[in-house]
């Protein structure tokens, strides 16, 4: 080795701790046991909860957690004055990241633009995914932890994998034969109790009849995509591309590790049991047939296969012949993957020819998403649209003959960029040019990172793993009583969900054991540059299907960068002789102290504003909205449901939801009675000024405006139901039915030039639509015909 080479390598350096005999150990564990509790129920329970639900504040539970984790870890910090707390580069990233967000809520709150209830509850979100982030690197940085959440990952994953494959072969057949019995029924008869039995399956009322219910039908009938428990197939993939990266690095090391060819024959055959959780892994994510997500795996092996070689290169420098044959081997295994993924997606009928032919369609639709997503940047690119707020804008920039409303930009840097801003902008690519810096520049396992980095190294959980393992195995109760007794969903599918998960775990635990402790050369083990594989191929996958607003894909996104990089602390540090510097989270002193209290004191305040602010409104209102929502099913009058809604309105003023409820009970009587109409009329405009920017909002109070009108003739109507169409095309100018109803009530107002102007971009749009097949954006033909005859009618006054 050159004298260079010397000087660039570096050496672990002895650091000696300081331990403070009169502290109070016994709290420290007590609290170190809560906080891993909490910890693995915490982890696992984001996983069997909708992601695309956190904005309506479904998820803030969870939050809660991680606060209450934060608390308890700076009170671990008074009771043991030995352990410290120091924020490294990748916390400052992450950190950023997450003040972009909070900076874009409160800029968006001061102009009052936006839907803040929305944006106040993923601002929380995202700062309890900070915190998780901070806290996961310092509570698992001991092997024996690690692995524990390595292994219970993977069997997270497996069991949500086998639920999906469930869902594609039997699920969905037996929801379309319970739907066209329903169905059926409510053809033959139209009577409420058969119109409530579809409500209650899950169809929305506009499906009952018209379009609206072809397009139903056809997206149940059709679909098979397994989604977990998740609402997107994409969502539900990116999380199967990690637990595949995962499972099938520690599938290698078991298979490859020396105790592979060593013991019994029964022994070396355990490891089959990791390739079968793999290739259920594999198969559920090939049914789902997101492109992304495929594309993202392959992206994922390769990355994982260039990280071995750099070890390798960096192990055997002095033998060029070894880098040779590792270039050939690792190689070779990639290009056998990727084939074999291809040939195991097309036997499974995964992949098929609608995955290649719809694929440039696919294309061409993020290219439109982009495309208005950056015209939505532009307009606002200093702080953003403010998180969860992303839709209204975008309606407003959306492309003529553009697919979809997304709520999201289908791209993880752009969705970052308009939700939040320029300083969650930088994070990011703070995030990502650290990440890969480290990967690439340093790749690992050095001495001290292997040694954090094996599964599991004893043959008995510590008193820390079974925390952990309890946290993991209750975590199903505990959310069923949450889901139950919070908001009143019973998800008995989580009592099948415990067992199966538990039975897993031990068997999967038991083959680790057997093949990787005290005989796998960790040297050689690939399962950290995993965290690397999982880390690129979830970035490839974000950057064409979107999700980064989600908290569970972000919390397995930097969950990753927590595995890859964790900081040694104290209670690692005992079991250690050696610490890198780079790594290690405590200074030669003790912080005071008094700055170990305001730390306690912060993280208390802060949990304080969360429960303030977002918690315990949004938690009251979705009790009484519920209760609401009873009454009216019970058939009980409408005073006791109004009742329920205007102290829903009263416990969270900022969300539109109650006072949407309140205006939608004073219309439905609003035709013979006048002034409960116009007491309708002031319960949307309080919608509207908590929700000013969607362009839905108007076109919904223009359309009452319109009717009432008809049963009043009186000019004053017919304005305001014009002006409230104008601002919903404003809103949103390239919607075709709102063209259209504006071009009807203008040609009612005797203002034809407007009209036709209005029906002729109205044919258009629709046209548009029909080339792009979007069928839930044609016009029926009698609105079609009508704007004909407003033109045709124009054209007559004109001649």
């Amino acid at each position: 080795m050159s004298k260079q080479r010397k000087k660039k390598s570096r050496q672990p350096v002895p650091v000696q701790t300081t331990s403070a005999d009169n502290s109070p150990h016994w709290l420290t564990g007590i609290l170190q046991g809560i906080q891993l509790f909490l910890a693995g129920f915490l982890i696992t329970a984001r996983y069997f909860l909708p992601a695309e639900s956190a904005p309506e504040g479904d998820t803030l539970t969870l939050a809660l957690g991680w606060f209450l984790i934060a608390i308890l870890y700076a009170g671990s910090l008074l009771s043991d004055r030995s352990r410290s707390f120091r924020l490294d580069r990748f916390d400052f990233a992450v950190w950023l990241l997450v003040a972009g967000q909070v900076v874009s809520t409160l800029v968006m709150i001061w102009f009052g633009e936006g839907q803040q209830r929305d944006a106040l509850n993923m601002m929380w979100e995202w700062v309890a995914l900070g915190c998780s982030f901070s806290l996961i690197r310092r509570q698992f940085a001991t092997s024996a932890l690690r692995g524990t959440l390595i292994l219970g990952f993977i069997t997270t994953v497996v069991v949500l994998s086998v639920y999906g494959i469930w869902q594609h072969h039997w699920m969905y057949d037996q929801l379309a034969k319970e739907y066209q019995t329903a169905r059926q029924q409510y053809d033959a008869t139209l009577s409420p109790e058969a119109q409530q039995k579809l409500l209650s399956m899950g169809v929305p009322s506009d499906a009952l009849q018209g379009s609206s219910r072809d397009l139903f039908e056809q997206r149940l009938l059709n679909s098979s995509e397994p989604l977990g428990m998740f609402a997107l197939a994409n969502t539900f993939a990116g999380l199967l591309i990690v637990g595949f990266l995962l499972s099938f690095a520690v599938t290698i090391d078991c298979f490859f590790g020396k105790s592979a060819s060593s013991g019994s024959l029964w022994n070396r055959l355990k490891p089959g049991v990791f390739l079968l959780s793999t290739l259920i892994i594999g198969y559920c994510l090939i049914l789902t047939k997101s492109r992304t997500a495929w594309i993202g795996l392959i992206g994922g092996l390769i990355f994982l296969g260039v990280l071995k070689l750099l070890q390798t290169r960096r192990n055997a420098t002095a033998d060029p012949l070894l880098w040779n044959k590792q270039i050939l081997k690792w190689g070779g295994l990639a290009a056998v993957l990727c084939v074999g993924f291809l040939l195991l997606a097309t036997l499974s009928g995964g992949f098929d020819r609608a995955v290649l032919t719809e694929a440039p369609k696919s294309l061409q639709y993020r290219m439109e998403y982009w495309t208005a997503t950056w015209d939505v940047i532009k307009e606002n690119p200093l702080w953003g649209t403010g998180p969860g707020n992303f839709r209204s804008h975008y309606l407003k920039f959306k492309l003529p003959g553009s697919s979809e409303e997304i709520a999201d930009p289908h791209n993880f840097i752009l969705d970052v960029w308009a939700n939040a801003g320029l300083i969650a902008l930088a994070g990011l690519l703070l995030i990502l040019c650290l990440a890969c810096y480290r990967w690439l520049m340093h790749p690992p396992p050095d001495p001290v990172l292997s040694e954090r980095t094996t599964p599991l190294s004893e043959n008995s959980f510590s008193h820390d793993q079974l925390s952990l393992l309890l946290g993991f195995g209750l975590s199903f109760a505990l959310l069923w009583v949450i889901q139950l007794f919070v908001f009143s969903i019973d998800e008995s599918r989580l009592w099948l969900f415990c067992p199966a998960w538990l039975a897993l775990f031990f068997i999967l635990n038991a083959c680790t054991r057997l093949s990787l402790i005290g005989s796998q050369d960790s040297t050689s083990s690939i399962l950290p540059l995993s965290f690397g594989a999982g880390f690129i191929a979830l970035c490839i996958h974000l950057s064409g299907a979107g999700g980064i607003a989600m908290p569970a894909i972000t919390q397995t996104w930097l969950l990753l960068l927590a595995l890859a990089f964790p900081v040694i602390t104290d209670s690692a540090r005992a079991n250690m002789s050696t610490v890198d510097p780079a790594e290690s989270d405590s200074p030669r002193t003790a912080p005071a102290i008094h700055l170990r209290t305001v730390a306690l004191a912060a993280c208390l305040i802060l949990t304080f504003f969360f429960i303030v602010s977002s918690f315990a409104p949004t938690i009251q209102r979705k009790s009484l909205v519920l209760q609401a929502e009873q009454s009216l099913m019970r058939g009980s009058s409408f005073r006791n449901a109004q009742g329920y809604f205007s102290q829903a309105s009263q416990v969270d003023p900022i969300s539109p939801s109650p006072w949407q409820a309140l205006a939608e009970i004073e219309f439905r009587k609003g035709e013979q009675n006048r002034s409960a109409f116009e007491q309708g009329v002031e319960w949307k405009k309080a919608v509207i000024q908590r929700d000013p920017l969607n362009p839905r909002h108007y076109f919904d109070l223009g359309r009452q405006w319109e009717q009432q009108y008809q049963a009043s003739h009186q000019q004053d109507d017919l304005k305001s139901a014009l002006e409230n169409f104008r601002q919903a095309v404003d809103g949103y100018p390239h919607n075709a039915l709102y063209r259209a109803t504006y071009a009807e009530v203008l040609s009612q107002a005797g203002q034809h030039a407007a009209s036709q102007q209005q029906a002729r971009r109205a044919i258009e749009l629709d046209e548009a639509n029909r080339r792009g097949q979007h069928v839930d954006k044609y016009l029926n033909e009698d609105t079609v015909s009508r704007m004909k005859e407003i033109i045709n009618a124009t054209r007559s006054n004109q001649n």
